[in-house]
């Protein structure tokens, strides 16, 4: 048996719809974790941005951002996907939030807490989040930003478990309908 088969899921695959012959890349600096989506837009600057939520009970909101413009990268044959940083939400009791960076090396993510690199940040995803703080959630889903308003919206499915944590952006326990969270980044 193969001890890394576990490891082998819950990754983000691109495949180019305009390419049928071009090979399917698995973007490991989205992290592996229990992708529900991943909506993909571009911010301001022209940096590609993905918000992606892990549909579990109790798990996290994530935000990758391109470490370039887009169109730059592509011009040089390059994807925008290729390099970047991988956020975790933390949605604070104020109604105020703040995207966590999971970097090797950065707060408690370094090889004395088992971190030995940031390969291991990206397989052990969830365990990252939690390390660094993130906001436990009522299972992630969709994601969509307006393009006329910027603002971003969250659907999350439900969470009836009895380990529910209950704060601000999750203040139903039980939450058997689930519920949207709407922010301004």
């Amino acid at each position: 048996k193969e001890p890394n088969e576990p490891n082998r899921f819950g990754w983000v695959v691109e495949i180019d719809p305009f390419g049928p012959s071009s090979t399917p890349v698995k973007r490991t600096a989205l992290g592996r974790f229990k992708h529900e989506g991943a909506y993909v837009c571009t911010s301001r600057g022209g940096r590609v941005v993905v918000y992606m939520g892990d549909d579990q009970v109790n798990e996290y909101v994530y935000k990758f951002v391109g470490s370039a413009n887009a169109t730059s990268l592509r011009a040089r044959g390059r994807s925008p996907l290729d390099e970047g940083t991988l956020y975790v939400a933390r949605f604070n009791e104020d109604g105020s939030g703040e995207w966590l960076p999971l970097v090797h090396g950065e707060g408690p993510l370094t090889a004395a807490n088992g971190f030995a690199d940031q390969g291991v940040v990206l397989v052990q995803t969830r365990r990252a989040a939690n390390a660094v703080g993130a906001r436990p959630m009522d299972r992630p889903e969709w994601t969509a930003v307006d393009e006329t308003t910027g603002l971003v919206y969250l659907t999350l499915t439900n969470n009836t478990s009895s380990a529910k944590v209950v704060n601000a952006a999750n203040p139903r326990k039980p939450n058997p309908w689930g519920h949207i969270v709407r922010w301004e980044e």
